[in-house]
């Protein structure tokens, strides 16, 4: 259920105070991302013909934040992707919840109750606890700026997609052969014999001349295209500065251990143990405290610097160097750096580059919003900038000539892996073995124990054995894999002999199969049902952020939607 995963986070109001800093953020970033004229800040987008307006389309990505986060138990640190996600999620939701509507679909107010009564964290002795659900109420509701109506809101358009998606569900229909099928993919017991080719077994039979590699540049130019740099002044406000271990007061050492006492416990199978003296762990609280105290005053400071460098009313504003001096921060500059690139010497993420990128040579946007690294806050200033461009091939003739011989290895692993997948074919309806085959071209044949797909084709490396199982699934005795392609080279197997698993073992599971099965396509289902609807609505969405718009100030390579 959507918080069936929240028990750990809830308990610690540090975390509380995070997610809820967490949301705000991503509002902050929304909000950026729909700058420009009055009527396009009032309107998100269109779902069937009219407006959506702004306001409404924030209560609904805030629904859609807080239930992810809920169902995974987790808060979700905001990046450009996950954000991107968020807004997709939410024009679905938004258009399945006036589906509903239409449908009829209602939620009472007893069903949302009742299921706020039984999620786990809210229940103590087997009974619906009101003192935890208060305690969620006052203190994690409160601080996202949320009321218990509002959750009760979300809750109730929980129910009502989980009404619709229920609805969808029960057209779903699987056949018994395809349960057979499945069953037989998974528990059949094969032996299979296969080849492996590597990429780089071949490169040493290739060469590439310059005239060659100049070819390939010409026909490539786009790949070998420099990109926009920047060179940028940037102002540091290291953490360490601020730390003042003197400064803490007994209560709030105190006060922090009390609200964290299960991090000073050890849990067992009987529950959490007796926890470690307070006297023992000060210090420890102590260095902890000093130091969020130490980033926070450092990211103080560093904002106060911020609001230094905007112009008066008269348009007056101190140099950026005037200003860091004023505030006693140090100011270096950059080398020249891509959106990609990792700075040297700077503990920073890609928010610093995305910042970098989005300052502008104007008195209100040469500098930044205070950036966080590991070890300090930064501003930065805009000093320069160069244009993407295509180089001439002298100036790129190393990357050229190794581009040049990665398709020439590419175009020989394609012909060897054809040749040799021909020869097996032909040898094979010839009542030739797979093995002697392929023995004049010399390349090493394997033959598996029995396995099943349940079991695990046997080869230690995971892409290998993923591919190979994947592709003879289908295959009878005697039948030969098409080639697959690999990352680092191509493969083909062939199917010795299948034998079928225990019918006994089909019949005590095929229920439970069909319905895994079931599921699994009504989840499909209905993620296209949201597609059709949003086509129907005609749906569009204005908030979608260009590529010079400002982004989120929070990066992570995290979150693939299908994984979310």
């Amino acid at each position: 259920m959507f918080i069936s995963k929240f028990n750990k986070l809830i308990r610690n109001r540090l975390l509380w105070g995070l997610f809820a800093f967490i949301v705000v953020i991503s509002f902050v970033a929304w909000g950026t991302q729909t700058g420009g004229k009055k009527s396009q800040e009032d309107t998100a987008g269109k779902l069937y013909g009219k407006p959506v307006p702004a306001d409404q389309f924030r209560k609904e990505y805030f629904n859609t934040y807080l239930s992810m986060s809920l169902m995974l138990g987790q808060p979700l640190k905001m990046t450009d992707k996950l954000n991107d996600l968020l807004r997709k999620l939410t024009w679905r939701r938004m258009v399945v919840l006036r589906t509903a509507d239409k449908l009829g679909l209602t939620v009472p107010a007893d069903e949302v109750a009742g299921t706020i009564e039984q999620q786990p964290f809210f229940v103590e002795n087997g009974r619906f606890n009101p003192e935890r659900y208060q305690a969620f109420v006052q203190t994690f509701l409160a601080k996202l700026g949320a009321s218990e109506a509002q959750f009760e809101a979300q809750v109730r358009e929980e129910l009502l997609i989980n009404k619709a998606r229920t609805l969808l569900a029960q057209a779903v229909w699987v056949a018994p052969l395809e349960i057979a099928q499945a069953f037989s993919q998974v528990y059949d017991t094969f032996v299979v014999s296969y080849v492996f080719i590597s990429a780089d077994d071949l490169r040493h039979k290739v060469k590439v001349a310059d005239n060659e590699a100049r070819k390939y540049f010409a026909a490539h130019r786009d790949d070998f295209k420099v990109p926009e740099t920047a060179r940028v002044k940037y102002a540091v406000f290291p953490f360490n500065q601020f730390v003042n271990k003197d400064s803490l007061k007994a209560e709030a050492l105190r006060s922090y251990y009390d609200e964290n006492i299960e991090q000073f416990s050890v849990k067992t199978t009987n529950g959490w143990s007796d926890p470690t003296p307070f006297a023992d762990v000060e210090d420890e609280i102590r260095d902890t405290l000093a130091q969020e105290n130490a980033v926070e005053a450092a990211g103080d400071k560093a904002l106060d610097f911020e609001v230094s460098l905007a112009p008066d009313r008269a348009g007056n504003a101190p140099s950026f160097e005037d200003a860091a001096r004023a505030v006693n921060a140090t100011v270096q500059t950059s080398s020249f750096f891509s959106l990609e690139d990792k700075i040297p010497g700077l503990n920073v993420g890609p928010d610093f580059n995305q910042a970098a990128f989005n300052l502008r040579p104007t008195p209100d946007d040469y500098f930044s919003h205070p950036i966080r690294g590991s070890n300090a806050y930064y501003i930065v200033a805009f000093d320069k900038r160069t244009e993407a461009r295509i180089p001439e091939y002298e100036e790129v003739k190393k990357e050229a000539l190794a581009a040049a011989l990665e398709d020439a290895v590419n175009d020989k692993l394609n012909d060897t892996a054809r040749y040799l997948h021909d020869t097996a074919f032909a040898a094979i309806k010839n009542d030739k073995s797979f093995a002697a085959a392929l023995k004049p071209s010399g390349v090493e044949v394997v033959k598996t124990e029995p396995f099943s797909a349940k079991s695990g084709f046997p080869v230690d490396d995971e892409d290998l054995a993923h591919a190979l199982t994947k592709s003879i699934l289908m295959l009878n005795a005697g039948e030969l894999s098409d080639i697959i392609a690999l990352t680092n080279g191509t493969a083909m197997a062939y199917v010795e002999s299948r034998k079928s698993a225990d019918h006994t073992v089909f019949q005590s599971i095929r229920n439970n199969l069909g319905e895994f099965i079931k599921r699994r396509r009504a989840e499909i289902i209905f993620y296209e049902w949201q597609e059709y609807l949003l086509k129907q609505a005609g749906f569009e969405d204005l908030s979608r952020r260009k590529p010079s718009a400002d982004l989120p100030e929070e990066e992570s390579k995290e979150d693939k939607e299908a994984e979310l």
